[in-house]
């Protein structure tokens, strides 16, 4: 392929005068063609402010518009789009015999920002040409100057009205500009963005949009209905309004799509023909009215049953509304701690993966002094119980669907002894009873937890006063005869959860009804009566079932019985693997081997380029080919050029998605494995991809190694590579 000129070369060689400045105006280039057109050197302007370069004329200033030129900067500053100026009167000093002298000349001008990769101006390039010849043309019709009207009068008739188109579409750019609702104007049946104003901008991010169609510019708006909507106005000519339009947009890079609610007018504008030319959106960001009316409808609601229900016991008194009144406000402060924990744990996951990812090729560096490993055992210490706290801000958030692995419910009691204090207080002792020997569970970690957690809230609850707390792990092998009032369990090896109190126990009719969502017998508390029916459910979908046992002033026994990992055997597919993986975490910390002599070929995506780095250290060190990029766009692009067996991925990326990116690479590559790493569990089912392998963040060495020994075992069996 021949070698391509580089831009700066064609800048150098170009017949056009080309001017570039920083954003301060300051000069920083000029080519030939310009210092030229101009009888200047560089040494003479690089480094100066263009309007001290060129100043005005002091004895006739209104023939130089410095004003006017630097307004058309100001536009291209401030809205980062191009900038034109048809026509404009500058006098320029050129040298003479009796020193400096200013020549009256018009010139027209086009200013283009420079953008860099967060969109911000870097540089403006200014695209000058001499339009004085205007001048020469009236001198030269003087003097053939016919009966009619002079032809001075007709050039300054015609740069009057120049100047007043410009001065016009000036005004009508600002207009625009400071617009206090969104607007933008889409030309031609794709809908390419020609022109867009700040409030636009802001709602959209700050994305470069001008020169793009939608569906390139807002790739996230496809399936939300607003470019059919657009395709409808085009075709029919017709305009269309609504209120309240909900859309999902990407502000901000990596970040999840945000929520916006927008009132919205879509109206075609129709050429002469009768043809629609393009489309002009106006409207403005009611998100925050929006939210504003549901939450007051909601309390309304729910302060509208709250009052209903306490009526009934308690005859519509006033303590009964301020009651409900708290109430509501503590689940909408609950509710919004909780998507605030959420998002604070994905970070949280983030960092945790770079310490612990570093800290662990470090180990392999310090194998001789004994100091320093006890340190580093003691920050990997650290960065492990960062990683189950962050576990436990995810399940508190609702961010996880289940998620099986393989669970020691021992270990797991052990690490959750703080967060149990913490919630039954003082008044409560915790006496926890583990047999030695204790099966592992594949369990969902998350659920498991906060089964746990309900079921000792509850009996802290049912206690009263306070008292002691049993806390049972046993093995237990039941058959077909002690299962015969649990339909459904298969006969096996058990792990039973016993979680018993000293609290003041249940009536037979209560306990019948103990599991009914919504039952519950603490409404002075206002309790949702969810906990039990929680518990139950996620239970009988990991294949167990619970005992309820008991007695009116003697206390009540709840015995959870989850699978052993013994009765599921290692196939299982996916779920076996992720189990292993995780198993691998707790494994002894040995030096990094390659396994197998050939590695794998493995396009890896990661936004976060200390994570990006690192992990595609490890994968290298593994013995494999690594290729780094942080975007799926790029990815994609790889994928173009060159073969690969393992597709890595973080699930968030700017731009497109690492979902997105999966699912483009499958349709082009059907062989291609791949895995989506996440600070939250991705289920293959909801996402509609087949044989999708997940890696929870953090991930540590030995999850990598296994997971990419499995992948190569699993590939070398199909023969595909």
């Amino acid at each position: 392929m021949p070698q391509r000129p580089s831009f700066e070369a064609l800048f150098r060689v170009s017949p056009n005068a080309y001017l570039l400045l920083d954003p301060d105006l300051v000069i920083l280039d000029a080519n030939a063609a310009y210092l030229e057109l101009t009888a200047r050197s560089i040494e003479e302007i690089a480094g100066r402010r263009i309007q001290d370069a060129f100043a005005a004329d002091p004895q006739f200033p209104e023939s130089t518009h410095v004003d006017e030129l630097l307004d058309s900067f100001a536009r291209v500053l401030r809205t980062k789009a191009l900038d034109t100026l048809p026509v404009i009167r500058y006098s320029i000093a050129v040298s003479s015999g009796n020193g400096a002298a200013y020549e009256d000349r018009y010139w027209s001008a086009t200013h283009t920002p420079l953008l860099d990769d967060n969109g911000e101006v870097i540089a403006i390039l200014q695209h000058t040409v001499n339009i004085t010849e205007l001048q020469q043309l009236k001198d030269s019709l003087r003097s053939a100057e016919p009966a009619g009207q002079p032809a001075q009068q007709i050039e300054a008739a015609i740069i009057s009205r120049a100047r007043f188109i410009q001065d016009e579409g000036n005004q009508l750019r600002r207009l625009f500009a400071q617009a206090p609702g969104f607007v933008c104007f889409l030309r031609g049946p794709e809908h390419v963005f020609e022109l867009v104003n700040e409030a636009y901008q802001q709602l959209t991010g700050h994305r470069q949009l001008l020169g793009k169609p939608v569906r390139d510019g807002l790739p996230e708006l496809e399936g939300q209905g607003f470019i059919t909507l657009l395709d409808d106005v085009y075709r029919t000519g017709e305009p269309y309004t609504d209120k309240g339009m909900r859309a999902l947009l990407h502000r901000r890079p990596g970040a999840e799509p945000e929520e916006l609610y927008v009132d919205l007018v879509f109206q075609p504008i129709i050429e002469r023909d009768g043809r629609t030319s393009g489309i002009f959106v106006l409207g403005s960001d009611v998100t925050e009215q929006h939210r504003n009316q549901q939450e007051l409808r909601e309390y309304r609601e729910h302060l509208e049953e709250l009052v209903r229900e306490r009526s009934r016991e308690l005859l519509d008194s006033e303590s009964a509304r301020r009651t409900a009144q708290a109430a509501l406000m503590q689940a909408q402060k609950l509710e919004a701690v909780g998507k605030l924990t959420g998002g604070i744990a994905h970070d949280f996951n983030n960092m945790l993966q770079i310490i612990g990812g570093n800290l662990q090729l470090l180990r392999r560096n310090l194998s001789g002094d004994e100091t320093a490993q006890r340190r580093l055992e003691s920050a990997v210490g650290g960065v492990e119980k960062g990683a189950r706290l962050a576990s436990q801000l995810l399940a508190f958030a609702s961010r996880q669907p289940l998620q099986p692995q393989s669970v020691d419910v021992g270990e797991l009691l052990g690490q959750m002894s703080e967060l149990l204090n913490g919630a039954l207080g003082r008044a409560v002792q915790v006496d926890v009873d583990v047999a030695s020997d204790l099966w592992p569970v594949l369990a969902d970690v998350g659920n498991l937890q906060a089964a746990i957690l309900n079921l000792a809230v509850n009996a802290r609850d049912a206690m009263g006063d306070g008292g002691t707390l049993c806390l049972r792990l046993r093995n237990r092998s039941l058959d077909a005869a002690q299962l015969a009032g649990q339909p459904g369990a298969d006969p096996g090896p058990y792990v039973e959860l016993a979680v018993i109190d000293q609290g003041e126990g249940m009536r037979p009719e209560i306990l019948e009804r103990a599991f009914e969502p919504f039952f519950t017998t603490r409404k002075d508390k206002n309790a949702s009566g969810l906990g039990l029916s929680m518990v139950y459910g996620f239970v009988k979908q990991s294949g167990g079932f619970v005992v309820l046992e008991s007695e009116e002033g003697k206390g009540t026994s709840v015995r959870v019985y989850l699978p052993s990992r013994v009765a599921l055997g290692e196939q299982g597919g996916r779920v076996a693997a992720i189990s292993e993986q995780c198993d691998s975490a707790s494994a002894s910390s040995e030096q990094v081997e390659p396994t197998y002599a050939s590695g794998l070929r493995i396009l890896f995506v990661e936004d976060d380029p200390t994570l990006r780095m690192l992990t595609g250290e490890v994968m290298d060190e593994l013995g494999h080919q690594v290729s780094l990029c942080e975007s799926a766009e790029a990815a994609l692009k790889q994928l173009e050029q060159h073969p690969f067996d393992v597709l890595l991925t973080d699930v968030g990326l700017a731009g497109m998605s690492g979902i997105e990116l999966v699912r483009e690479a499958r349709s082009r590559d059907a062989n291609l494995s791949v895995v989506i790493a996440s600070g939250y569990a991705v289920d293959a089912r909801d996402v509609g991809l087949d044989d999708l392998r997940t890696m929870l963040k953090p991930y540590d060495i030995h999850q990598v190694r296994s997971l990419l020994e499995s992948i190569q075992a699993e590939r070398t069996i199909a023969g595909r590579s």
